[in-house]
């Protein structure tokens, strides 16, 4: 249903404690270690070059070519590269594995994220790091990306 500009104007009115104390997260913000990750890469290349057009003589046509590496991120030779510049597709993922300290119980957890190539914690994070995550309030062992 759209919003029509009558309701924009009384969300408006209403200050913003009252619109965000519904909105509450059942999680308690916690940093966390990064102990391992697992990454996962398929590093696509693709070339785009002219070609003569078999139906036109004297014109040309752009043609792709794609060539992929696939394997782990730091076994694939590119790594580094794609790593620092992003200059290629990256489709993989990211196992992130994390340790932090529950509020509720004051015990240690073990728990992992998950990320994809379209995320910047894909390239950025390494063990060691510490990494901003929420644990939600009934449950110490869930977690998720703050």
């Amino acid at each position: 249903m759209p919003i029509s500009v009558r309701q924009v104007i009384i969300l408006s009115l209403v200050p913003p404690s009252i619109l965000l104390s519904g909105c509450s997260s059942g999680a308690l913000p916690v940093k966390a270690t990064v102990t391992t990750i697992d990454r996962t890469c398929e590093i696509i290349e693709t070339i785009t070059h002219e070609v003569d057009d078999p139906r036109a003589p004297g014109h040309k046509l752009k043609a792709q070519e794609s060539n992929s590496m696939t394997g782990e991120c730091d076994s694939v030779e590119e790594w580094a590269e794609v790593k620092s510049k992003r200059s290629k597709k990256v489709a993989g993922t990211a196992k992130v594995h994390v340790d932090y300290q529950a509020p509720q119980d004051g015990r240690y957890h073990s728990a992992t994220l998950n990320f994809t190539g379209r995320d910047d914690e894909f390239y950025t994070l390494r063990a060691g790091d510490s990494v901003d995550i929420l644990v939600a309030k009934d449950n110490p062992d869930k977690i998720r990306k703050a």
